[in-house]
């Protein structure tokens, strides 16, 4: 079975919220195993934060403990904007060989430049800022949907 891990900064903190990852999850569960992590924000609660601190403290923690035989995707604006054929089959090369995704998504802050650096894929869902709660419950989507794509299923279309 494959297996993804979700590395996200900040807590998820609406009920709606977790419904809907609640729910992705349970519909990814037959074809995925997935696991979230979310990690405390790096400013430690500051109204001000030093932004190239916080972003750093936060890359340790989202790079920390690695699995070995990993596929890194950190979710950016910045990244590659890829329709969810070309991002099924992308998963699906690495999945292929027993590899592990991590998907890590940054803060309110983003993500610092050695979190793109050690990422093998930075990847976008366009040039809007989003708020990391939500990136987690479209990336959960797009997952069922690229399992749809390569399964031949009705539901990508």
């Amino acid at each position: 079975m494959k297996s993804y891990e979700i590395r996200a900064i900040g807590k998820t903190t609406e009920a709606w919220q977790s419904e809907a990852i609640k729910s992705w999850i349970t519909r990814l569960s037959p074809y995925i195993k997935i696991r979230i992590k979310e990690l405390p924000e790096g400013h430690g609660g500051s109204t001000k934060p030093d932004i190239a601190k916080t972003r750093a403290h936060e890359a340790e923690g989202l790079l920390k403990k690695l699995p070995e035989q990993t596929c890194v995707v950190a979710l950016d604006e910045t990244g590659r904007n890829l329709s969810s054929e070309v991002l099924a089959h992308e998963l699906e090369q690495q999945t292929d060989h027993g590899i592990t995704i991590v998907f890590l998504i940054g803060g309110s802050w983003g993500l610092d430049e050695s979190v793109r650096h050690r990422a093998d894929l930075v990847l976008s869902f366009g040039k809007q800022t989003l708020p990391h709660n939500l990136v987690k419950i479209i990336l959960l989507e797009q997952l069922f949907r690229t399992e749809a794509i390569l399964r031949g299923k009705t539901y990508h279309k």
